[in-house]
């Protein structure tokens, strides 16, 4: 799909003599729905004439009324940089900037002052000096905001203030297709009909309490700005659909959090939050704010999606659109684990079963800290893990010292309140028993997927890997077939929440199984 051709008066707006101030030059950064164009201390923003989902610019009419309402509403955070709307009118062979009400408008533009876009927070992460005290100044100056902001009130509003969460899926499902795997988007959609079925209630009374309000919509890391020897400002709130800013102030926050962690400093995020709520502010708890901030990352998602189809037959860029939309995926997925709170998952099974590429995968798409049997025993014995351990790595005292070195591992993570997915057989109560003591007082139910896949099945994946030789597990088919006889049943606390999970089916499947047992109700 070939870009389309720019109007008339955009290429007029490309030539500084254009401009009533006489800049020396202009510069033109474009968007999927705007132009920008820098002109010295002035920036001019024309918005451009499409129609998308969520977004109406179908008309010059609409979008100078588009431009009052930017204006209006991004006063509240940066007062000084939105300066008026102007007219772009036909004058001579050419076009021109007049009064706003001028009745030969073919366009209209926002007129602003430059932004410093070398002290947004994104730009000091790139430069490497993003410090916690510019971040605190944003979070105090957001709080303020969303206190003043006015409270969106009754019986639809928190309809309407959910609405966007789950059709951006729809939306990414669409846009994403070719791009992003649908698997993980049918995920995104499962965990987020589910967390909210169980938070109704929560949502219910946040909104009762006031806190939807007529917020940003859109908070990125390079839309907040700390000037030197100035107040914070913050900028480009949307204006098109009040929908997306109309939203419990959690979500509005929560973009901000997403971002920060995006841009690889989750240290960053936390100062956020806790001067946020220092400032009086009323995120809700670290659950909600994971929640909101998954829907973040996936809205970004959708939008590097139809970036990725604006650019045609640029392959290059389109190439790398796609793939920041699958990192967004793969974000908020670890947002949506977050949301789940810290939890002890163990991933058991007998020998060959596919626990450990499972619980690999799970850490991969969780974030969670992965603490595997096989890797801890070749640790604790100084071997690498692709070696072969010996006899005395398996008496029945040093698999015990395993698991209590496991159950403290995991406890310790826990304590960080990270959660752990922890990789062992569990086949043997005993082993339970040591695990329990290394847990101490983190002693909580584990969650436990229980790997099956039948016994010939087993024995194959047990001589194929033991023909590789690249495995850190040292079970061979003799240990198969021993620990089938062997096995005690999961009884008591961990067969209170347990799954039993066929390993005979995609890794994909598998992945999708876990995620939907985790939000059950139970």
């Amino acid at each position: 799909m070939e870009p389309a051709a720019r109007p008339p008066y955009i290429e007029a707006m490309l030539d500084p003599a254009f401009y009533p101030h006489g800049p020396e030059a202009v510069d033109l950064r474009e968007t999927h729905i705007s132009w920008v164009f820098r002109v010295g201390e002035f920036a001019y923003k024309v918005k451009k004439p499409i129609v998308l989902p969520f977004l109406d610019y179908g008309t010059a009419a609409r979008r100078g009324e588009m431009c009052k309402e930017e204006v209006l509403l991004n006063r509240r955070l940066a007062p000084r940089l939105y300066r008026r709307v102007v007219a772009i009118v036909p004058r001579g062979d050419g076009f021109a900037l007049a009064d706003a009400d001028d009745p030969g408008a073919v366009e209209y533009a926002v007129e602003m002052e430059t932004v410093d876009e070398e002290r947004s927070l994104e730009a000091l992460h790139d430069a490497g000096i993003l410090s916690a005290s510019d971040v605190e100044a944003v979070g105090r100056l957001l709080a303020g905001f969303h206190a003043e902001a006015r409270v969106v009130h009754g019986p639809e509003a928190l309809r309407r203030a959910l609405e966007p969460v789950t059709e951006i899926l729809a939306t990414l499902r669409e846009v994403g297709t070719g791009a992003v795997d649908p698997h993980r988007v049918r995920a995104a959609r499962e965990f987020t009909d589910a967390f909210l079925v169980h938070h109704r209630a929560l949502l219910a009374q946040r909104a009762a309490a006031g806190r939807i309000r007529d917020g940003h919509g859109d908070l990125r890391a390079e839309h907040a700005i700390v000037p030197l020897g100035a107040a914070p400002y913050i900028y480009d709130c949307i204006e098109f659909d009040p929908r997306l800013r109309e939203i419990d102030v959690a979500a509005d926050l929560a973009f901000l959090v997403m971002d920060l962690v995006r841009l690889g400093r989750p240290e960053c995020a936390r100062d956020l939050v806790v001067t946020y709520r220092w400032a009086g502010g009323d995120p809700g708890g670290e659950d909600l704010i994971a929640f909101f901030a998954a829907y973040r990352a996936w809205v970004r998602a959708a939008v590097a999606c139809e970036r990725a189809a604006e650019l045609g037959g640029d392959d290059d860029a389109r190439a790398a659109s796609e793939a920041e939309a699958r990192e967004l995926v793969a974000l908020g997925h670890r947002f949506a684990w977050q949301a789940r709170g810290p939890s002890l998952l163990v991933v058991c099974g007998l020998a060959a079963s596919g626990k450990t590429t499972l619980a690999e995968r799970l850490a991969r798409i969780s974030g969670r800290p992965h603490i595997s049997s096989d890797l801890v025993r070749k640790e604790r014995a100084g071997l690498a893990p692709g070696d072969r351990g010996g006899a005395p790595l398996y008496t029945p005292a040093a698999r015990a010292e395993i698991y209590r070195d496991l159950g403290r591992r995991a406890a310790e993570c826990l304590g960080h309140r990270e959660g752990a997915i922890v990789d062992a057989t569990f086949h043997r109560e005993a082993e339970r028993f040591a695990f329990e003591e290394g847990l101490g007082d983190a002693l909580c139910v584990p969650t436990v997927i229980e790997c099956k896949a039948p016994p010939a099945l087993l024995l194959r994946r047990a001589e194929a890997r033991e023909a590789a030789g690249e495995s850190a597990s040292d079970a061979g088919p003799a240990v198969v077939l021993r620990q089938i006889g062997e096995h005690d049943p999961l009884e008591g606390r961990w067969a209170r929440h347990r799954l039993a999970l066929r390993t005979d089916i995609p890794l994909d499947l598998q992945v999708a199984e876990v995620e939907c047992f985790l939000d059950d109700p139970r």
